[in-house]
């Protein structure tokens, strides 16, 4: 029973803000309801251009999917300029269909468009792609002058369905979205929290379990995610009265810190035999059962937080019993402590949303932080990167047209198609690759199933069903992975070639397959000879990136310790800071998967992922409010750490990009320096002590990062130095 509960809570959170699920829906209706609606006027009207049927289908799909605009008016108007775009390139389409070749240099300029007007704005790119995919239409169905006037009432209609799906019927509701997001998080939450409760009750923990655990961690930062982009959209107070995007996006974070601090915590605790210790272990268990069970947004909340809060209060009282000294504690207490310190922060969070739900005011937001427009003085010299790439698109273009021509001459257009998708998003050798392995393997897949299905299968409405099925399938799995989406769309053509064609052979297929490796092949050939961007040089832009991103992220955490009234919105830098490091996997993965280098590139990537952890800790901080020293000896040590610290971070960028002569400072005699002054015995200066160790806490991560850094810097080649060098 539970492992049914496990995977239905699994398959309700999988979709977070249910974003995918409203894209498929969208994009199958409007072509299921385009091609009925065409299929019906052309009856009526006597005839028999089942062309127009299919392009209508087409149109109503791409004023789906390429119309991306921030703004739901200039949305509106991209939807109507693609009717215009499609009409215009059908149009010309249609007249140089007579003229030979004069065919496929429209239909290069078109390829060299959609990539070099990407930098005028996604509107640009949005027309240029229809305009590209109805010639594309148009060329390989030999479109003809007279045919052209049902072929422009099909695009008519295809817009007009993507209009009424995109913004009547499935109008945007950020809202909803924003609900639903935090919906899935709760949900992976709460899954979590039972293998929380699961580790706890273990004896001992199999290596299978901390896997598992894992893998819903990382589901669960994703899930973060996701909710924290929605919260830049929509203001949480329009659902619920009282909260701030603020408060949200702080106990958003907390919560995946305590999740995440849990695993390594409990984990040791099991090692060391503290839960034959029961007080602690059934208090634990307490803790985590309560907080599983709060409902944190419901208007009418549950005692759940309240007796969360007692199970806490008991927990410290329990520790306060323990001596530290005592050989059976001290290897463990400390992380019960940790368990503790951040446990009350969720809790904490929890408790001020729900009591702003319940009063229902409006918070007044926090002034947000002034960023400094800097002009971007390392900007790129010589070509720019869209031009870059649209000369790759039009070498690919022309070259995959002569072999077209050559392996299937009735299909020249298929190579062209695969090559121009290959390059499509990505910016690195390296992400081509992956690119072109995903769609030559989903391509094979397909191809082979779709021709073993469609033979069992007569044309009529199961293929129909089928047909609109793969639709579906190929657009709610797009953002997982390219592979599943080139499988489903070769399906899909498999049985609209069956139909059209009155049925499909092997050699049709095979031409396809074929077709699709030479223009991937031709594409990736082109990526990694004409301006070649290497993945290695894509990791390294990312990694100063994300170490610029970690300067201001450390910078503005020490700064509220010397600035009384400092702002620090830290939850937003973290979250920011999860994304770059999530951008450097995914710019790691074409060599992770490989073979050459991998092994430096991941202790790199561990190194880089421990930055983070402590950086998030950082947020964690129980002083988060107010940390302001006032003694000028404090500001002194924290104002010389900060200065070294943005050194150090400084020399690993210039590392990074392969600069000699770097140098970093350890930091250890400074931090040596401050434990040491701190003199547990004068009680005449104890709340000067209570400060120092306020102190030492507070910048116990800040030591982590930092040492993280020399580590990187100096594999890269950095020298050592003492901080009074």
């Amino acid at each position: 029973m539970f492992i049914f509960s496990y995977w239905f809570s699994r398959l309700v959170a999988a979709d977070p803000g249910r974003k995918r699920l409203k894209t498929a829906s969208k994009a199958t209706i409007s072509v299921i309801t385009a091609v009925v609606i065409m299929l019906i006027v052309l009856k009526a009207a006597g005839s028999s251009q089942i062309t127009a049927a299919i392009l209508a289908g087409v149109i109503g799909l791409m004023g789906i999917l390429v119309v991306n605009d921030e703004t739901t008016n200039a949305k509106k108007v991209t939807t109507g300029l693609v009717a215009l775009s499609s009409a215009v390139s059908l149009g010309i389409g249609s007249f140089l269909s007579r003229y030979g070749q004069a065919e496929n240099i429209f239909l290069v300029l078109l390829v060299f468009l959609s990539f070099y007007l990407q930098k005028f704005g996604i509107r640009y790119f949005s027309l240029s792609m229809v305009a590209f995919m109805s010639f594309y239409f148009a060329s390989i169905l030999h479109v003809t002058f007279s045919q052209l006037p049902w072929l422009l009432a099909g695009v008519v209609i295809g817009a007009c369905c993507a209009f009424i799906y995109n913004f009547v019927i499935f109008k945007d509701r950020p809202a909803n979205v924003l609900r639903s997001s935090m919906k899935s998080f709760h949900i992976q939450v709460n899954l979590v929290l039972d293998l929380i409760i699961e580790l706890i009750q273990k004896k001992q923990i199999e290596p299978a379990q901390i896997k598992q655990y894992n893998r819903n961690i990382k589901k669960l930062a994703e899930y973060a995610r996701v909710a924290s982009e929605e919260l830049g959209n929509t203001d949480p107070h329009d659902i619920w009265l009282g909260v701030t995007a603020e408060q949200m996006r702080l106990y958003v974070f907390d919560t995946v810190m305590l999740l995440q601090t849990y695993s390594p915590a409990i984990r040791k605790l099991s090692e060391l035999k503290a839960f034959n210790h029961f007080d602690i272990q059934q208090l634990l268990l307490k803790l985590v059962e309560s907080i599983r069970e709060a409902e944190v947004l419901n208007e009418n909340p549950t005692h759940s937080l309240t007796d969360a809060a007692q199970h806490l209060q008991e927990l410290r009282q329990k520790l306060s019993e323990l001596e530290p000294q005592d050989k059976r504690y001290k290897d463990w207490l400390y992380l019960i402590r940790r368990i503790e310190t951040i446990s009350n922060h969720v809790i904490d969070e929890a408790y001020e949303l729900q009591q702003a739900i319940v009063k229902q005011e409006k918070q007044p937001q926090k002034e947000a932080e002034e960023k400094e427009g800097e002009e971007d003085n390392d900007e790129e010299k010589g070509l720019k990167p869209s031009t870059k790439k649209s000369i790759q698109a039009v070498i690919t273009a022309i070259a995959t047209l002569i072999f077209g021509s050559f392996l299937s001459p009735s299909h020249q257009y298929w190579a062209l198609l695969a090559g121009y998708l290959v390059l499509l998003g990505t910016e690195t050798i390296g992400s081509t690759f992956v690119k072109a392995v995903q769609r030559s393997v989903g391509t094979l897949l397909g191809a082979a199933v779709g021709f073993v299905v469609a033979s069992f299968v007569s044309p009529g409405i199961l293929e129909i069903t089928l047909l609109f099925i793969c639709v579906f399938m190929a657009f709610y799995f797009f953002p997982i992975t390219y592979s599943f989406m080139s499988f489903w769309i070769t399906m899909m053509l498999a049985f609209m070639y069956d139909m059209l064609l009155g049925g499909i052979s092997e050699s049709l297929l095979l031409a396809r397959v074929l077709d699709t490796v030479v223009g991937v092949g031709i594409g990736l050939a082109v990526s990694a000879l004409v301006f070649p961007k290497r993945t290695r040089d894509k990791i390294t832009d990312t990694s100063v990136e994300y170490v610029a991103a970690l300067k201001e992220f450390v910078h503005t955490y020490l700064h509220r310790f010397t600035k009384q009234y400092a702002l620090a919105n830290l939850a937003d830098k973290g979250m920011e800071l999860e994304k770059k490091l999530k951008q450097l996997h995914v710019d790691s993965d074409p060599i992770i998967k490989g073979f050459v280098g991998r092994s430096r590139l991941q202790q790199f990537l561990t190194v880089f992922t421990a930055i983070n952890y402590y950086a998030k800790h950082l947020v964690a901080s129980s002083t988060r409010n107010e940390a302001f020293y006032k003694e000028a000896e404090f500001h002194g040590v924290v104002m010389e750490v900060e200065e070294k610290v943005a050194s150090n971070f400084t020399q690993l960028e210039k590392a990074l990009r392969g600069e000699r002569g770097t140098y970093v400072y350890t930091l250890e005699d400074v931090r040596q320096k401050i434990e040491q002054s701190l003199d547990y015995f004068d009680t005449s200066v104890q709340s000067r002590n209570l400060q120092h160790l306020q102190l030492l806490h507070n910048i116990y991560y800040v030591w982590k990062i930092n040492q993280s850094v020399v580590h990187l810097a100096k594999e890269l080649g950095a020298e050592e130095i003492s901080s009074e060098d």
